[in-house]
């Protein structure tokens, strides 16, 4: 045991005293002497602070340089130090910012796509399309370095998407909308961690409910003028790998006749289909739906050609890539159909572009039309609120208004009053 008392004093370290004693072997001559410095036995620290003792092994038998660790020990409570310090650090953090500022846009982009695990062909050639608008809209910001990137400027932005958008890279639908900010998100996150920026300007981004974009159903005129523009669509493509009029057909049967989302007509599997009956789980709500399905749509699944890049037991699905991105690579081909196949104008006589949300509408309105109740409607949509098909899938058409004309004038004249019409 060491004789503590025989410690000679140490200078006061803010509240810490830290001395250096020997902790002798039993064989050594000087184990009597725990301030003998010259013998080869360990060297270590007393530390008194706080009321409480610790001893600290100086990892050495050099009396020299324990007291260098008995230094730095001290160095750890010294207020002077610790501010010198707390300065040395500030210092380097505005280094470092200034050396962020030299990170580039386009550089701060490849490498966070270089730093992405699922590297399959459907979402590296997604990463592209991201990298190609990214560039884009920093081009037309004049926008070089990541740091001069901020929340108001990618707020406008934001603002801008729009599937009527005339720049290319801000026409987009609400389910790309969706994924583009998801993956802006997951950018400045690792740009963030990267610290190449202080903060992160994408913090208040928020998606949008595809589910509560307004859009209108299609006549069965135009839907049928929809049907013809898949056929088109193959027109003047050699290559069977690029003619996807077939399973457009069926995707939009899907959503016409079962009324769908878009994600879920696209993953809907072969192993769903037994005999006329569909069944199958909601992506978004994990709803289950179990339907009988008109002869048209049985027969435009069953001309779906297999594909070799296409899973087994799926009609559209590789079942390698993000559902989103599955969306995306569809959304693609209707707006070629759109740009090149398909000329719909709509009940004004105004030309409008074909989505596939119309679709989804087209199903519940068309059921409304013909008597069925906003209650069997909203269960038919997967609906957990009936507020939410009262809200956006009951659009008041010519067609319905006209009915509920023609039933305001029979009522009229059910109660004897006289209608000139």
């Amino acid at each position: 045991m060491v004789d503590l008392i025989s410690l000679p004093p140490a200078s006061p370290i803010a509240t810490a005293t830290i001395t250096i004693f020997t902790r002798h072997a039993e064989e050594c001559r000087y184990k009597d002497n725990p301030q003998w410095k010259r013998c080869n036995c360990r060297k270590s620290l007393y530390i008194r602070e706080g009321g409480k003792t610790v001893y600290l092994s100086a990892k050495t038998r050099s009396w020299e340089q324990a007291e260098n660790v008995a230094q730095v020990e001290r160095d750890k409570r010294d207020p002077v130090q610790i501010e010198l310090r707390r300065i040395s650090a500030a210092r380097a953090a505005e280094e470092a910012v200034k050396v962020r500022r030299t990170v580039r846009i386009t550089d701060a982009v490849e490498r966070w796509i270089a730093s992405q695990k699922d590297q399959s062909s459907a979402n590296a050639s997604a990463y592209q399309t991201f990298k190609r608008r990214m560039i884009w809209w920093a081009d037309t910001k004049g926008l070089r370095s990541i740091d001069e990137i901020t929340p108001d400027l990618l707020d406008e932005w934001r603002g801008q998407w729009s599937p009527a958008a005339k720049d290319r890279y801000n026409h987009i639908g609400p389910t790309t909308q969706n994924l583009l900010v998801t993956r802006i998100k997951s950018f400045f996150g690792y740009v963030r961690a990267m610290r190449w920026i202080a903060d992160d300007p994408s913090l208040l981004l928020k998606s949008i409910d595809a589910e509560h974009v307004q859009t209108m159903p299609l006549t069965p005129e135009q839907f049928e003028q929809v049907l013809a523009a898949t056929y088109d669509y193959d027109a003047g493509r050699r290559q069977s790998t690029a003619k996807f009029g077939a399973d457009l057909r069926a995707i939009f049967m899907l959503q016409r006749w079962v009324g769908l989302r878009i994600v879920d007509a696209l993953m809907f599997p072969r192993s769903g289909l037994v005999g006329n009956r569909l069944k199958l789980t909601t992506q978004k709500t994990g709803a289950k739906v179990d339907r009988i399905l008109p002869d048209c749509v049985v027969e435009a699944l069953n001309a779906v050609p297999r594909r070799p890049n296409i899973h087994a037991d799926q009609y559209f699905w590789t079942r390698k890539c993000d559902h989103r991105v599955l969306a995306i690579m569809w959304d693609q081909r209707v707006k070629r159909l759109n740009d090149h196949h398909l000329s719909i104008k709509d009940e004004d006589g105004n030309p409008m572009r074909f989505h596939s949300h119309m679709l989804r509408d087209t199903y519940a309105v068309e059921l409304l039309k013909h008597g069925w109740s906003i209650y069997e409607v909203s269960h038919l949509l997967t609906h957990t609120s009936v507020k939410v098909t009262e809200k956006h899938y009951a659009p008041w058409v010519k067609d319905r208004e006209q009915q509920l004309e023609s039933k305001w004038i029979d009522y009229m004249r059910s109660i004897g009053q006289s209608v000139c019409n």
